[in-house]
């Protein structure tokens, strides 16, 4: 996975787990009419008839879409759902669909006995298969992506290129935006050896992001090293680890990188150089380290 890939994939990430209720259905919508363009079909409700359990269709693959993200996913309601919306579009669709998804946000996937309900309808309705859709079916979706669809999307991503040009200039922005935010009372963080990535769970997207940072990772020690104010790497430093500490039980290894990542941006966040002074210095405090967890060592 090069850089810009594993940028993308972050932000689709993101955009996933944050999107609830209607803001799924528009997620949903904007990736499936990026990927397949004119053959994906959304379907809006119309007047007192609805959608008629339709939230969009795949003509190709004569595949209809049912789309499901409450803000937490309850198994009853989600056998509920599945009834209501299965049975009430055969009425309606029959003739136009081989293949009903279930396309839901639930971050570990759909509890069995709901998966054991979709087999069970799908037992009793030959001709049709039915499929839950999470986060790792939509990311295959999302990997059809072409470049200029990605940056209609996201943005401008940082490159190979960026990496290159990255200089003094780029991180001096970032290092003095963090260096003037008020630093809460830290708690003591270890330093980290090696194997931290895998373990602290963090994805390959992730992991990429954070070894193109490393790579310029020198750059920040040289800033540091030539900067008039001798204490502001450790400034920074309590800042990363009590932000760190705010957050680490309240998130996912992903999720939490991403807060990490965007409360390091601050307000200047979105062209490439910036992205990358971020993750160049989100990295050498990941290796130094002042955040995120050293893995547990061996049993002797």
């Amino acid at each position: 996975m090069n850089l810009q890939q594993a940028y993308y994939e972050q932000k689709f990430e993101i955009a996933f787990r944050s999107a609830k209720g209607d803001a799924f259905q528009t997620f949903f919508e904007k990736l499936m009419g990026l990927a397949y363009k004119a053959d994906f079909m959304a379907c809006r409700p119309w007047g007192n008839k609805g959608d008629r359990k339709n939230d969009g269709f795949l003509k190709s693959e004569r595949r209809l879409f049912q789309v499901y993200a409450p803000n937490e996913m309850e198994a009853s309601k989600a056998i509920k759902k599945i009834k209501e919306d299965f049975e009430g579009a055969k009425p309606y669709w029959d003739k136009h669909f081989d293949k009903w998804v279930f396309a839901h946000n639930a971050i570990d996937g759909l509890p069995p006995h709901v998966q054991s309900l979709l087999l069970e309808f799908e037992k009793a309705n030959p001709g049709i298969t039915l499929e839950p859709w999470g986060l790792e079916e939509l990311r295959l979706i999302f990997r059809r992506l072409s470049l200029i669809d990605l940056e209609s999307w996201f943005g401008f991503a940082p490159s190979d290129e960026t990496k290159g040009d990255l200089g003094f200039s780029d991180l001096q922005v970032v290092l003095e935006s963090i260096a003037n935010r008020a630093v809460p009372t830290s708690q003591e963080v270890k330093d980290v050896p090696m194997g931290k990535i895998e373990a602290n769970a963090l994805s390959e997207s992730v992991a990429t992001l954070l070894k193109a940072g490393m790579a310029k990772a020198p750059l920040v020690r040289a800033f540091f090293e030539q900067w008039h104010d001798e204490a502001l790497g450790e400034r920074i430093a309590d800042s990363f680890k009590a932000r760190y500490l705010e957050l680490r039980s309240g998130f996912r290894p992903n999720d939490l990188f991403a807060e990490i990542q965007a409360w390091a941006g601050g307000d200047g966040r979105g062209s490439p150089e910036h992205e990358l002074a971020v993750l160049t210095v989100i990295a050498y405090y990941f290796e130094r380290c002042d955040i995120f967890e050293e893995p547990r060592k061996a049993a002797s």
